[in-house]
């Protein structure tokens, strides 16, 4: 919709607002409103001082899906937001049915079933926005992925069983964090006064957020893959030189890895140069796995390829979460940048 700018007084401009809108919210004379600018676009975002969000409880319609849809809307609720989710229909919940709502009680965190019906089960989120930190989170979510990485290149390096299931069984964690992470992200971006309770001085850096917690999860999939090749072909513990490589490229993939969330989480443009020099050193560490195992053919060879493979996916995910750090970094640095 169009609205004109009006003058109201020698220096002052205005529009107005919706009457739809002012009636949702409760909006009076006097009552204070909330403008967020897009640092990159321009425009504005506007919302009321206290935002009456009535769209907290949601009914999913239990007869017009099976048993993966339906756990997968219950995962899109709970993304937006939802406190209160009614999976209702006018038969009875087959038991697939509800083994998809446990499911999703079990894996979306702080979601818990309050009543259950023949035709029907409610579940309620406990979890405010406001109880965690993005950046706080995001830390979280990469110590896992790099966990989850470690134990998967000692399950490859010594043949270790047990470090293969501690990697697939990790992978859950990441799920979970991950969707609570998202619904956060949504929760803020639709009322910036949370900015700063969630860590933030403006809403700027959560799509960059966003991506480079996609990135991490991507991560901790190759380091699930690698967990599952060890696991699939019965790895044997690898011979001292081959795992010496194996090593260099871990640690300098580690130190990249660790860099770059230093620059998501503090930007500056110093951060990003030094996770990037990072990044370089684990590109001569891949080149260079890759010309012994063309050379030496070590075994068991297609695993140890496709491992590095994992890793080398893993550096460019990596590099992706650099590109939003330095995006944030020029942000954050107006001096780097004259705008014109």
């Amino acid at each position: 919709m169009k609205r004109k700018v009006q003058q109201l007084g020698s220096s002052t401009l205005g529009v107005t607002v919706p009457a739809d809108w002012v009636r949702h919210h409760g909006i009076e004379k006097g009552d204070e409103l909330i403008m967020q600018r897009d640092e990159s676009g321009g425009s504005l975002l506007l919302v009321p001082e206290d935002p009456t969000l009535t769209d907290e409880e949601a009914t999913v319609d239990a007869d017009s899906l099976g048993a993966d849809a339906l756990e997968r809307a219950i995962e899109t609720q709970y993304v937006l937001g939802r406190q209160l989710i009614r999976i209702a229909g006018t038969e009875p919940l087959t038991g697939p049915q509800r083994d998809a709502v446990l499911s999703a009680e079990r894996w979306l965190m702080g979601l818990g079933i309050v009543e259950e019906r023949e035709t029907e089960i409610t579940v309620r989120c406990s979890i405010a926005p406001t109880d965690f930190e993005l950046a706080t989170l995001l830390g979280r979510l990469y110590r896992t992925e790099a966990t989850m990485r470690r134990d998967a290149l000692t399950a490859l390096r010594e043949g270790d069983a047990a470090a293969t299931e501690r990697v697939i069984d990790r992978q859950s964690q990441v799920r979970k964090l991950f969707y609570l992470f998202l619904r956060i992200v949504f929760a803020t971006y639709r009322n910036p006064r949370l900015n700063r309770a969630v860590g933030l001085d403006t809403g700027f850096p959560l799509i960059g957020y966003r991506s480079a917690v996609q990135d991490i999860v991507l991560m901790a999939d190759a380091a699930t893959e690698i967990a599952a090749l060890v696991r699939d072909h019965d790895v044997s513990a690898l011979d001292e030189e081959t795992a010496a490589h194996v090593d260099a490229l871990a640690d300098a993939l580690d130190t990249a890895a660790e860099a770059t969330r230093t620059a998501v989480v503090t930007p500056d443009y110093d951060t990003t140069c030094e996770a990037r020099t990072a990044l370089e050193s684990v590109d001569d560490h891949v080149a260079e796995v890759n010309g012994y195992l063309r050379d030496r053919r070590p075994e068991p060879l297609l695993v140890l390829q496709r491992a590095v493979d994992m890793l080398e996916r893993s550096a460019r995910h990596t590099r992706d979460t650099l590109a939003v750090a330095t995006h944030l970094a020029f942000r954050e640095d107006p001096d780097l940048v004259t705008a014109e």
